[in-house]
């Protein structure tokens, strides 16, 4: 460990730390936009200037690094930084006027307003005085296809997004042209961002408003929405984003990182688009008992007199879920996992599985047996078993395994379907419940990685709908005597 002062206060710090990341540890945060932690530092943007002693001229925090203690003397101060002196204020202040000079002043139409860092950095380190007096300059429109909306007018050539593209992605569809008072990101001839399926990132890494995404443009401030932290169901990595929520209906999802996870940074379009089937358009379901609204009392008739239980759990839910499914089997042996969806990985770094199946390890952890349904339909076939309670979202099984799960249900006496919304299976179930959907519900999960990760309640679910616990609880309760 090497020893530095900060503002006069001494820490300890691993060699090669980053003086930015350094003033973090002791709550110190140092303005910056083209600092990015899994992109490479280039000191483009000059914002996050400091004063080191002994040197000259002011450093680039993102890219000077702590040096290690000399061998002779161990506990030396090794590096004094200095974040609000005279010649840090002023610089800030010259480069927020660099910066603004050719902004627009459009932050009321602005998609970014409300969390740009140029809003914000002006606010607390720009002078609030404008010398510019000449012509603001102007680009032409440019297209981006059909995920992403370019405005170079509000670009501040921080060159996150190029970064991205070439060190992330690796299709390097962004580039810097020009020079000087020219300088645009735009890109290649004939180029678009539409084959790239993590374009959307671009969003999130873009300080200021000139990269917004057309799903999100205009449609709602961000000032009016509520986030609440989540994960991603798309793979078994369980990624943690953000659910951006308001009127009971989701807006958009967005990555969370979580630090010290560089892979936490970034999710896949198809994750960042997932939130529209989670809003519900549809009159609220109700219970379903051979074709026809029915109380509960009936389906519980129906289920406890139907003989020995075993649960289907696909493992897309979480694990308080899991456990409450495996309460309802006969025995432990008869609680057995669906779920067969698979990804394509085209970022190994920062995919580092190929399953499609959320919790598919906290299923695991709590009995359910993967890949053994063929064993089941035997049982059932035989006799043995009786009644089948199915838990099922329609978008992780395959067509083989849903044509299975459709012969273990019409083989039972009774079949017993536990769904967002009915699907196929579940309509040709006996009996049918709705339950809340994760992003109106608390739960965890387990991903592939050995990692517990929890999503909080975001949404109301509609009335009758409830949790997977609430209905189990329901269906093993004594009837009350008359």
């Amino acid at each position: 460990m090497a020893t530095i002062k900060i503002n006069d206060v001494e820490m300890s710090v691993t060699p090669g730390t980053l003086v930015l990341d350094a003033c973090r540890t002791v709550g110190i945060d140092i303005p910056h936009y083209c600092y990015h932690p899994a992109l490479s530092p280039v000191a483009t943007c000059r914002m996050c200037l400091v004063e080191i002693k002994g040197q000259p001229k002011l450093a680039t925090s993102c890219t000077t690094t702590v040096p290690p203690a000399p061998k002779d003397n161990p506990d030396a101060v090794v590096m004094e930084v200095f974040t609000n002196t005279p010649a840090v204020v002023d610089a800030r202040a010259g480069v927020m006027e660099f910066l603004l000079i050719n902004h627009p002043l459009d932050c009321p139409i602005c998609d970014q307003a409300g969390e740009c860092k140029l809003q914000d950095y002006s606010y607390h380190y720009g002078s609030g005085d404008s010398r510019m007096a000449e012509v603001k300059r102007r680009y032409r429109y440019e297209d981006l296809g059909a995920k992403i909306v370019i405005d170079k007018n509000r670009c501040i050539h921080c060159t996150r997004c190029v970064r991205f593209t070439r060190e992330i992605t690796g299709g390097g569809e962004l580039i810097v042209a020009q020079r000087g008072s020219h300088l645009e990101v735009t890109t290649y001839t004939g180029k678009s961002l539409d084959q790239n399926p993590f374009a959307g990132n671009v969003v999130d890494l873009c300080p200021v408003g000139a990269l917004t995404s057309r799903d999100f443009r205009f449609q709602k401030r961000v000032w009016h929405l509520k986030s609440v932290p989540s994960i991603s169901r798309h793979s078994a990595l369980g990624s943690p984003i953000w659910i951006d929520h308001e009127g009971n209906q989701i807006h958009r999802f967005r990555p969370r990182p979580l630090e010290g996870k560089e892979t936490t940074h970034f999710i896949s379009d198809e994750e960042r688009q997932a939130y529209t089937r989670y809003n519900r358009t549809d009159p609220a379901p109700s219970p379903m008992l051979k074709g026809a609204p029915a109380a509960l009392d009936a389906i519980r008739e129906a289920f406890q007199a139907a003989g020995p239980v075993a649960v289907i759990g696909q493992g897309t839910f979480g694990c308080d879920a899991a456990q409450r499914l495996g309460e309802l089997a006969t025995s432990a042996s008869l609680r057995y996992g669906s779920g067969d969806r698979t990804i394509a990985v085209v970022l190994p770094k920062y995919q580092t599985s190929a399953d499609g199946i959320l919790n598919r390890r906290g299923f695991t952890e709590r009995g359910f047996r993967f890949g053994a349904l063929e064993e089941l339909l035997g049982q059932v076939q035989k006799g043995q078993v009786k009644a089948v309670v199915l838990l099922h979202d329609a978008a992780f099984t395959s067509a083989k395994e849903a044509e299975l799960l459709g012969q273990i249900l019409q083989a039972a006496a009774f079949s017993l379907a536990l769904e967002v919304e009915a699907s196929g299976l579940g309509r040709a179930a006996q009996a049918w419940l709705p339950i809340t959907s994760f992003a109106e519900e608390s739960d965890f999960i387990v991903n592939h990685d050995g990692e517990l990760r929890r999503y909080q309640k975001a949404l109301q679910p509609p009335r009758g709908v409830r949790t997977l616990p609430g209905w189990v609880k329901d269906l093993v309760a004594v009837p009350a005597a008359v």
